[in-house]
């Protein structure tokens, strides 16, 4: 039977696979390689022949300038955010199965709903960022019908006159353009899903801690059963060892947050700061084009994923947040007065270890994966967007 992070992500991680970003468990020196080769090929030269456009080209319009500076941000974003799969692959992907392990298996119905309801949640979120960035990505790969005296989607700087180069240079060089646009777009596309459930799936294991907490009585209860008799010793024994199991699942969870910041805070960080560019000057392009074009659809498109990807982002990392600061009000909700002194002494620990919410810092610990960050990030894309407008009039 597949795995909860299998079941959960299967879409992520097949397409990771594809584009050799999940190291498999043979051939992993070959992989390696060609996770390499194709981050050196597809990644590395589309930003830099952008950047010596921009630099080199002389008569560039304002437009010009905002529509090159718009995918520049975007696409120089994916050096340091795919730059970690190159050597810590391996790290990666035991964090991306790191509640498979045994310890998490759950037995209780209510748990299994848990998990179902979070599985469900990232399969959906998974499926339905694909198709926004298949949509934006056609959008944007078709701008050249609509697009005057451009024969590609982008402007790049060329060792050749496109104007008189041969047909076969042009096709080459437009293949080349998509294949690198794909792979960015594509990768991006899988990862942001991907990052954003595991912390939903973190999420989820503090609702079961949480329930576990609250119902400790009632669990002991069903397990041993109503016409077994055990005396308070018995009892006492057998809660203070849930109690355990409570605080090492909760242990668990600290150390996976503690992994999880540290293998994805620095792709996370990346696509805030080009968020920011991003959004702000997408929407300083919708102000420039023709509201019926299809200039016009690309740039919705774009905002659109865009605006997906950091929600995401923030949006589970909130949940995480919030969760985790709760979990001191499931001990007290339980029947903790009934328990002797060893126990209580046992959830007084938990509680304080619990009073330090789990929040998943980025960018070496600049800012919070929070909801918070996000309106930071609209309110630093629209002063950008300010500034741009008057220097445009």
């Amino acid at each position: 039977m597949p795995s909860i992070i299998q079941q959960s992500f299967s879409v992520s991680l097949r397409a990771m696979r594809f584009f050799f970003l999940y190291p498999p468990d043979k051939h992993k020196t070959l992989y390696r390689i060609c996770t390499h080769v194709m981050y050196f090929v597809f990644i590395v030269p589309f930003p830099s022949l952008q950047f010596l456009n921009l630099v080199l080209q002389e008569n560039l319009d304002f437009s010009q300038i905002a529509d090159n500076v718009f995918l520049l941000a975007e696409i120089m974003c994916f050096l340091p955010k795919l730059y970690p799969f190159l050597g810590n692959s391996e790290r990666i992907k035991k964090c991306i199965h790191y509640f498979d392990g045994a310890f998490f298996e759950v037995v209780r119905t209510e748990h299994e709903e848990i998990l179902k309801q979070c599985m469900k949640m990232c399969r959906g979120t998974a499926i339905l960022f694909l198709v926004a960035v298949t949509g934006a990505y056609i959008s944007w790969s078709t701008r050249p019908i609509s697009w005057k005296n451009h024969i590609f989607p982008v402007d790049l700087w060329m060792p050749y006159d496109v104007k008189t180069a041969p047909v076969t240079y042009i096709v080459g060089t437009y293949l080349y353009i998509l294949a690198a646009a794909a792979y960015g777009a594509y990768t991006s596309g899988v990862i942001d899903p991907l990052i954003a459930g595991l912390a939903y799936q973190a999420t989820s294991q503090i609702k079961i801690l949480k329930h576990k907490l609250q119902f400790l009585s009632e669990h002991i209860i069903d397990e041993v059963g109503k016409n077994t008799k055990l005396d308070a010793k018995g009892l006492n024994k057998l809660m203070y060892e849930k109690i355990r199991k409570c605080i090492i699942h909760h242990n668990l969870i600290l150390e996976f947050v503690t992994e999880y910041e540290h293998c994805f805070s620095q792709m996370a960080f990346s696509q805030f700061v080009a968020a920011i560019i991003v959004i702000c000057v997408s929407c300083l392009q919708l102000t420039l084009v023709d509201l019926l074009s299809l200039d016009c659809l690309a740039m919705v498109m774009y905002l659109i994923t865009m605006l997906s990807e950091i929600y995401l982002y923030c949006y589970f990392g909130t949940l995480l947040y919030e969760e985790s600061n709760t979990i001191t009000d499931a001990i007290y909700l339980g029947k903790w007065y009934e328990y002797d002194v060893k126990c209580r002494k046992a959830l007084i620990l938990l509680m304080e270890r619990a009073k330090k919410p789990m929040l998943v810092k980025c960018g070496h610990k600049i800012v919070d994966m929070s909801l918070d960050t996000f309106s930071m990030i609209l309110r630093r894309s629209y002063s950008l967007l300010a500034v741009l407008e008057s220097f445009n009039e």
